[in-house]
């Protein structure tokens, strides 16, 4: 965010997201800089993106198309959120999915999407997922508390299939 010595920019100025949290993310990269304490640079590889709309709209990392374009090889998995258990106890108002995108080389999430009720929540997990590129077969051994809206997760991770 070191624009020049002395001169730091941080949100929309930047260019990295219109995001209220990008600023505050960037904010305290630029604060430690200034300060001179230590820490890691700015990472954008998982940035959550989300609108909050009915249902809710969110994503993180790369767009399957945005992989493909880079030349990632990907699978993709979905799980419609009305066909989970917690979809289904919603009823009304219960529109939405899940979207993996895996690298199938690597075998880690570079993207997923979230769309439902609580869709910028159910993001959390997958954001973390691909910040540190957690290998799919360890997300798909985890516990999904039951029932709830991430539990599509699980069933998105399902629909990836497998080599």
């Amino acid at each position: 965010m070191r624009v020049e010595p002395g001169v730091w920019g941080i949100g929309d100025v930047t260019g990295r997201g219109l995001f209220t949290h990008m600023a505050m993310y960037q904010a305290e990269i630029a604060v430690r800089d200034i300060l001179g304490r230590p820490g890691p640079d700015a990472d954008y590889r998982a940035v959550p993106r989300v609108t909050f709309s009915d249902p809710e709209v969110g994503s993180v990392g790369l767009t399957e198309r945005a992989a493909r374009d880079l030349g990632v090889r990907v699978r993709s998995g979905t799980a419609l959120v009305p066909a989970s258990a917690r979809g289904w106890i919603h009823k009304a108002g219960n529109d939405g999915l899940v979207k993996l995108v895996e690298d199938a080389d690597r075998g880690v999430l570079v993207g997923a999407t979230s769309v439902g009720p609580t869709g910028g929540e159910v993001l959390f997990g997958l954001a973390v997922a691909v910040a540190n590129e957690v290998p799919v077969e360890g997300l798909r051994n985890m516990v999904f508390a039951y029932p709830t809206f991430r539990r599509a997760v699980a069933d998105a991770l399902a629909d990836l299939g497998d080599d």
